[in-house]
């Protein structure tokens, strides 16, 4: 039962990577793989962080500024370099992957077990903190703002081919 648990969390965060990669391949009409690149890049610096002995939510700010950084550099390769979109995200991507191994510090996994993490702390509040339990209140809201968007494109399609 751990083990399913464990499958369903960790599906559940990777998802979160995939919905930034089918937004803008699906609505910006852009094969921008840099989220692939930016979702472990957070991790890194969140798992190096913990492991420092800094503060939780700290390196939760710092992993969520690293991927605007990321996201900067794949932006700049794009519209100042006029580098295609793909090649940009493949570029990035490829990237990061070593920027993680160095911020690790060499070693490709950190064990952060035994520390002070964000989930932690809310749940010595007396709360539960899942990952269902956050996107719940806006689910209807970002079902219905992708709808929104799919079918507003699909209707500047059919108007662009007649």
């Amino acid at each position: 039962m751990k083990f399913v648990l464990s499958s369903l969390s960790e599906g559940l965060l990777w998802s979160i990577m995939a919905i930034g990669v089918y937004l803008t391949f699906r609505i910006l009409d852009i094969a921008d793989m840099t989220a692939e690149g930016a979702f472990p890049l957070g991790a890194a610096v969140v798992a190096s962080q913990i492991q420092a002995g800094r503060n939780p939510w700290l390196a939760t700010l710092l992993a969520f500024l690293a991927g605007m950084i990321a996201g900067l550099v794949s932006g700049i390769l794009h519209t100042k370099m006029k580098i295609p979109a793909l090649l940009t995200g493949i570029v990035t991507l490829t990237g990061l992957y070593s920027i993680n191994i160095k911020i690790m510090g060499g070693v490709p996994n950190l064990s952060i077990g035994d520390s002070s993490t964000i989930f932690k702390s809310v749940m010595k509040l007396g709360l539960s903190l899942s990952l269902i339990h956050i996107s719940e209140p806006t689910r209807l809201g970002m079902i219905s703002y992708a709808v929104f968007c799919l079918k507003k494109k699909k209707i500047n399609k059919k108007k662009k081919t007649t």
